[in-house]
C-alpha cells in the first residue's frame, strides 16, 4: 500500500465502526459491549477487536449519541449497558444519508 493509505483506511474503519455501533443500538436497543461485539461481527462479516468496540462506544458517548448505565444481566451479573440517546437516533438518519451520497460519488465516479 502507498504511504499514508494505512492511516486513511484506519480512520475510515474507526468511523464506520462507530456508525455501525450506533445503528445497532438504535435498531436492536440497549445491550452490553460483548453482545454488541458479537452482533457487529455477524453484520460486518468480521469480529472487531474488543478495544475498538469500546473505543467506538466512548466516542458515541462523548458526542452525546449514546449513553451507558449499569444493570443486572438476565443471568444476574452486573454489566454496563449502552443505548442510543435521543440525539443519536436523530443524528443516525442524517449521517447515513450523507454517507450514502459521499460513498456513491467516491465509489461510482472515482
Amino acid at each position: 500500500m502507498p504511504k499514508g493509505s494505512e492511516r486513511l483506511l484506519r480512520d475510515l474503519r474507526t468511523g464506520l465502526l462507530a456508525l455501525a455501533t450506533l445503528k445497532l443500538l438504535v435498531e436492536v436497543g440497549p445491550m452490553h459491549g460483548y453482545r454488541l461485539r458479537i452482533l457487529l461481527g455477524e453484520k460486518m462479516g468480521w469480529e472487531p477487536p474488543e478495544t475498538s468496540v469500546y473505543d467506538a462506544l466512548k466516542r458515541l458517548e462523548r458526542f452525546g449519541l449514546a449513553k451507558s448505565y449499569w444493570a443486572r444481566s438476565p443471568i444476574g451479573t452486573l454489566r454496563k449497558y449502552y443505548e442510543a440517546s435521543k440525539r443519536g437516533k436523530e443524528v443516525l438518519s442524517d449521517i447515513v444519508k450523507e454517507s450514502k451520497k459521499l460513498m456513491s460519488w467516491i465509489v461510482c465516479e472515482g
